[in-house]
């Protein structure tokens, strides 16, 4: 049971979040007739991968398409979820979210990896910028839903500023320090209801689950 975010909320994201995976898997193939498909990248993939069929090409490119955009939805899916948790809101401007009552703003990106140094750069100053406006003592996160390595940190970038895990942000977002467990164990009782996925598939997302983000927390009763 998740009890720091509505049901409702909670199931909508969901839905939100298959609809425009599924969406973008729809939108792949016009993409990638639309996009100039490069060549040489065609004929490596088909070479590296032993791949005979032409289908099987058409597919595994339109599969790499495709992912791109899912990628994107999974950014907007935490939004929606941490932005629907009592207290906090969306932004979009600037920055993803606000909370009013903690003075905190933050900026949400899906994967450690996500952007460039140079995105990097932009992204946090346009937090520092933010943090400048505010009235009274404001904190701002960059948050790694997935971090570079499977532990909790929050480290401080500059005053009032902190990059910090996905876990972690969570905790700050809901008080509870294994929310984001509970929530991917919550997609994967989901996914089971949409798809009947095979038990070594589901098996296979919770194992890179436990080596992507830090381990649960013992909570004491």
């Amino acid at each position: 049971m998740i009890d720091w975010i509505a049901e409702e909320s909670l199931k909508e994201a969901a839905d939100q979040l298959f609809l425009e995976a599924s969406n973008t898997r729809k939108k792949a193939e016009k993409r990638r007739k639309k996009n100039v498909v490069d060549p040489f990248s065609t004929i490596l993939i088909a070479s590296t991968f032993e791949i005979q069929q032409l289908d099987s090409l058409m597919n595994m490119q339109q599969t790499e398409s495709s992912i791109r955009g899912m990628s994107n939805a999974l950014g907007k899916f935490h939004q929606s979820i941490l932005s629907s948790v009592d207290g906090w809101a969306n932004h979009d401007s600037g920055y993803d979210l606000t909370c009013e009552s903690l003075n905190i703003i933050a900026e949400i990106k899906n994967k450690w990896n996500t952007m460039n140094n140079s995105n990097r750069e932009q992204v946090k100053e346009e937090l520092r910028i933010a943090i400048r406006q505010k009235k009274g003592r404001w904190e701002a996160y960059l948050v790694q839903i997935i971090p570079k390595k499977p532990r909790r940190f929050k480290n401080e970038l500059d005053k009032d500023f902190y990059e910090v895990d996905g876990a972690s942000f969570y905790h700050i977002v809901t008080g509870n320090p294994n929310a984001l467990h509970d929530l991917f164990d919550y997609l994967c009782n989901d996914l089971c209801k949409r798809v009947d996925p095979s038990e070594k598939i589901v098996a296979y997302c919770k194992d890179i689950m436990s080596s992507s983000i830090p381990p649960r927390k013992k909570v004491c009763e």
